[in-house]
């Protein structure tokens, strides 16, 4: 009689599958619209907020993590060479493919039909080629994905953000890049 609970505990442990695969009662209908309906999609941090909570970080920890820097010793490459650092470079790809949606979203994209929309797409195809390359452990892509980071970046501030004339960014950056014979990004 001493083992009856555990032969008990045992026999409801091993009906557990069969209770899993019984299907749930059904639900009665309601006239409800479907949660999604019910909570419209608004923005909550501003355009310069999603830049500094969101994009500078990721953006700076992914270029800490590919390319490669030039000092007194020469070239040093950043690529990962732990799973772990890998896994950084995957995770800040996802944020900034995810923030070129946010910037995309009614209430920050500043004009819908125009560049804006070009620079956002741009950064979130720049984060998921980003997130491949780094899930692949592939040196050129992930260094490309930096590249094409930046320049939507670059590009996108050179339009967007009010600079002196003597600044690096432009305010015309299409007009620059047809002037150097690059073609601008689509």
């Amino acid at each position: 009689m001493r083992h009856l609970p555990i032969i008990v505990a045992l026999a409801a442990a091993c009906a557990l599958p069969a209770l899993a695969q019984t299907p749930p009662p059904a639900k009665p209908a309601t006239t409800a619209a479907p949660a999604s309906a019910a909570a419209p999609q608004r923005t909550l941090l501003s355009v310069k907020d999603v830049m500094r909570h969101i994009v500078n970080p990721a953006a700076e920890t992914y270029w800490a993590h590919s390319g490669e820097v030039d000092d007194e010793k020469g070239a040093n490459d950043r690529i990962p060479t732990s799973q772990a650092d890998w896994n950084i470079s995957i995770d800040t790809a996802a944020q900034i493919a995810e923030a070129g949606n946010l910037l995309m979203m009614e209430g920050r994209a500043r004009d819908p039909n125009g560049p804006w929309m070009k620079y956002a797409i741009a950064l979130n195809k720049a984060g998921v080629a980003g997130m491949a390359a780094a899930t692949a452990h592939d040196h050129d892509k992930t260094n490309n994905a930096g590249n094409d980071m930046y320049d939507a970046c670059f590009q996108c501030h050179g339009r967007y953000i009010p600079r002196p004339k003597d600044s690096l960014y432009k305010h015309d950056i299409d007009k620059d890049l047809k002037d150097a014979g690059v073609k601008a990004p689509k």
